[in-house]
């Protein structure tokens, strides 16, 4: 899987809308309103789903979550 989205986006989990803008470092920021909710990146393996990561304190299956809808946004 390439990262190909190079355009903010929205999406919507758990009741929160949320922005999604794709870096040129390959990264996403993510912000709920108009403040940064977290920044994700995705460690790719070579045959497998990718695993998402962020540096900031939020739970790792919200984390997962809003990795997933990025997954369906490149489909």
């Amino acid at each position: 899987m390439s990262m190909e989205i190079d355009e903010p986006f929205e999406i919507e989990l758990q009741g929160n809308r949320l922005l999604v803008v794709p870096l040129e470092d390959g990264t996403f920021d993510v912000y709920n309103g108009k403040s940064l909710f977290c920044n994700l990146f995705a460690d790719i393996g070579i045959d497998t789903e990718p695993s998402w990561g962020t540096s900031h304190l939020i739970d790792q299956e919200l984390v997962d979550e809003i990795g997933y809808a990025i997954e369906m946004r490149e489909m």
